[in-house]
């Protein structure tokens, strides 16, 4: 493993928990207040999971295509 997949395989982590931090707390706030905070916290948090799954499938696709023909660039 290069330092680079590391460093890219650690950001993945780091954005997962910390969407999944920022959605919970937004979402408890919410429920103290009556401001919109919670919902847009809600929609960052939704919105961030769907990136995450669109670039994780599209990574997934590329290492497939890579097994399949070594020389493949994506």
């Amino acid at each position: 493993m290069t330092t680079h997949d590391f460093v890219r395989e650690l950001a993945e982590k780091a954005s997962h928990v910390t969407t999944v931090t920022v959605g919970a707390i937004g979402s408890v706030y919410s429920l103290f207040t009556e401001n919109p905070i919670g919902f847009i916290c809600a929609a960052v948090a939704v919105g961030s999971f769907v990136v995450n799954w669109y670039y994780s499938h599209r990574r997934l696709q590329i290492l497939k295509a890579q097994q399949r023909d070594p020389n493949c660039k994506g």
